[in-house]
């Protein structure tokens, strides 16, 4: 299991404090991956689920990643879908290059925040997702690229079904992929409030929590790492035999967070 220890960073205008962790599971690798960058007062958090092969699917997910600390960190609606659609082409053409790896492809879902204008936006491409929950309640999520989400959101199956589905995890896009829909981005920053959390993570999370246990986890949490540490426990908990890598990242904005900054920002 990989961990980022607990962080907070303070500016003028918000507080932020994040916890990341990715377990492979019932497997022997791990094609998960995360990451954290900053540039100036703007913070980006990330996760991507590869496949196509341990091989491949790890080296997707780390061209993501790797692309992810050097964009810059745009609010742009526009410049941050090309970016993501970049990725893909970065991707697609180590593809060309190596055989072993034509079939690899990733998920990507990516979170920035502006700590000084206390704003926020996120992209995502297939099934990873980010939560933001406001009063402890989830006040909204992404859409999966996925066939079993395309049948619910056009009223053809319920969110029980769905859950039972034999191919929910059958993508309808990712960066590397031959994509039938781009990525998603927020049509325009959102404004962030205090006590705000965000849950960005891959299917090996979501797949075994439902809303309802992140929310109670949420609540009962004293920081952001015990969030993190109680979704994770409960995955590997209940989710043995699942033979799935799981990863979450945590983010809370909060006013009385420790002044303290990690390496890694």
């Amino acid at each position: 299991m990989t961990t980022i220890p607990p962080a907070s960073l303070e500016e003028d205008s918000v507080a932020l404090s994040h916890y990341s962790r990715s377990h492979q599971g019932d497997r022997t690798y791990n094609e998960d991956a995360y990451c954290h960058a900053r540039e100036g007062e703007i913070i980006s958090f990330a996760v991507a689920d590869g496949m196509g092969g341990a091989a491949g699917g790890m080296h997707a997910a780390a061209l993501a990643m790797a692309a992810v600390r050097k964009n810059p960190l745009t609010f742009d609606p526009d410049e941050f879908s090309h970016q993501i659609v970049a990725i893909s082409d970065t991707i697609k053409r180590e593809q060309s290059q190596n055989p072993e790896l034509s079939k690899m492809c990733t998920t990507i879902a990516e979170l920035r925040i502006d700590t000084y204008s206390q704003r926020a936006i996120w992209a995502h491409w297939g099934d990873s997702r980010i939560y933001w929950f406001r009063s402890d309640e989830l006040l909204t999520m992404t859409e999966d690229h996925s066939v079993v989400q395309s049948l619910v959101s056009a009223g053809l199956m319920t969110e029980e079904d769905a859950a039972n589905y034999p191919k929910r995890n059958v993508l309808l896009g990712a960066a590397g992929a031959s994509s039938e829909v781009g990525p998603s981005v927020l049509d325009a920053p959102v404004a962030l409030a205090d006590g705000d959390a965000f849950l960005i993570c891959t299917d090996g999370v979501w797949s075994i929590l439902n809303t309802a246990f992140i929310e109670e986890s949420l609540v009962r949490a004293v920081s952001v790492q015990d969030w993190i540490n109680a979704l994770m426990e409960e995955v590997e908990r209940t989710g043995s035999g699942a033979n799935d890598n799981f990863t979450a990242t945590g983010v809370w904005i909060t006013a009385d967070c420790e002044k303290t900054i990690s390496p890694g920002l």
